[in-house]
Formats: C-alpha cells, structure tokens, sequence
C-alpha cells in the first residue's frame, strides 16, 4: 500500500511510516499508511496520536498526518474529495487530551477507493489565516497514489 506523498516544502519535513495491516485482523481485509508533515518538529510515531508534537509547537506551528486506509468493506460515513480542504470553522480545541491552546481539524471519509483520516494540528486554538493558507497549500500539493 503507498501512502499520499507530500511535495517537498522549504521549511517543512514530511515523513511516512510503514504500511501494515488494521489492529486484529488480516492485511487483506484492512491495510493503513501514515504519512506527516510539519514546519515544526514530529516526535510521534507515525500512526499515534501526536501528542509530543503538539506540546511542542509553536504558536505558528502546523502538523498533518494523513492515514490512507484500505478496508473491507469501507466504514467511512462521509465521502469528499481531494484535495482536502480546512476551513477555520472546522477546527476545534479543545481535543482529546491536547493542550487547549492547540487547534484540531480532523476528518474521516471516503475519498476515491480509499478511507483516509486526516489530522492536523496547529500551534494555536484558533488558526490564523497565514496557517490556513499554508496547510491548504500543503493539502494541494500532496498527491494519492
């Protein structure tokens, strides 16, 4: 399974974990890759919740992890389409654990023949609009395979 790739950006890094199957059943019913992408630091494995991450970030700090997953049958509820876009009404804070100062867009939905997962943190509750046009940028850029 190949996970999205984002396009090399100055003053980003990206990274990609490995592709294996979903917790407690085969690779042939579910598979999952995990792709992340940051203008700040990563310090979480790939497939976690970045929690180190988003201690870390800094008020202007983006992080995105993007989880591709093959399943069998889909489970997603919504669908929509690439590239993903985040609006400012849908980020949230506080979210699951996080720092309040921390905001969170997440989706889950069906894009094409595949689920993804979207998570994408930013150093501050309410993102500013340079940080909305950078993630929305990144997001354009980053390609499916």
């Amino acid at each position: 399974m190949s996970p999205v790739r984002f396009t090399h950006k100055p003053g980003w890094t990206t990274g990609v974990g490995v592709a294996h199957a979903c917790p407690g059943v085969s690779v042939d019913r579910c598979a999952r890759v995990t792709t992340w992408a940051t203008n700040s630091t990563w310090s979480d494995c790939a497939d976690c919740l970045p929690r180190r991450t988003a201690a870390a970030l800094p008020p202007d700090g983006i992080a995105i992890q993007l989880s591709l997953v093959r399943e069998i049958p889909l489970t997603a509820k919504e669908t929509t389409t690439w590239p993903l876009r985040v609006r400012a009404a849908d980020v949230v804070s506080p979210f699951e654990g996080l720092p309040g100062r921390i905001g969170v867009y997440r989706l889950f939905a069906q894009v094409k023949r595949y689920e993804v997962y979207a998570l994408v943190l930013f150093g501050r509750s309410k993102p500013t609009a340079s940080q909305l046009a950078a993630v929305n940028t990144t997001l354009r850029t980053a390609r499916l395979p």
